[in-house]
């Protein structure tokens, strides 16, 4: 092994990198065999292709799939779920929890307010310039 060849280890990481992503596409099949064929053929002393060029499209083509792959949880959905009484309940396209009788699902309400919301309302306030609301009561 010369000095500008890469590891075999480098090969591998891009290898199974490659084949985790493939295979959260639609034609992962296909896509595999492709793969495979790729990886395995053999270096012909006669062609320009070297091993240097052939990891560099492997990392494009690596690259290209990471940023068109959507990101998936440990059982391969993603999503959000959220479970209640043991029950898994279903979330809408905007990531609205409900119930089966289609009521919002929440832990927060009128008299327990969401600390984050609360937080984020108060910044809101501050850059809109309202300090405190002085002005409206008057001088009493």
């Amino acid at each position: 092994m010369t000095a500008s060849t890469p590891s075999a280890a480098t090969v591998r990481k891009v290898y199974r990198e490659l084949a985790r992503l493939i295979k959260a596409r639609p034609d992962a099949q296909k896509c595999l065999q492709i793969l495979q064929a790729d990886f395995r053929q053999p270096l012909q002393p006669n062609t320009v292709a070297t091993a240097e060029q052939r990891l560099d499209k492997a990392e494009q083509k690596l690259s290209f799939l990471r940023m068109t792959s959507v990101k998936a949880g440990p059982s391969g959905q993603s999503g959000r779920w959220i479970y209640k009484d043991g029950e898994k309940l279903q979330s809408d396209e905007k990531g609205t929890v409900r119930d089966a009788k289609g009521k919002v699902v929440s832990n927060w309400d009128g008299k327990n307010l969401d600390p984050d919301s609360v937080r984020t309302h108060k910044k809101l306030l501050n850059r809109a310039g309202f300090v405190n609301n002085a002005h409206a009561k008057g001088v009493f």
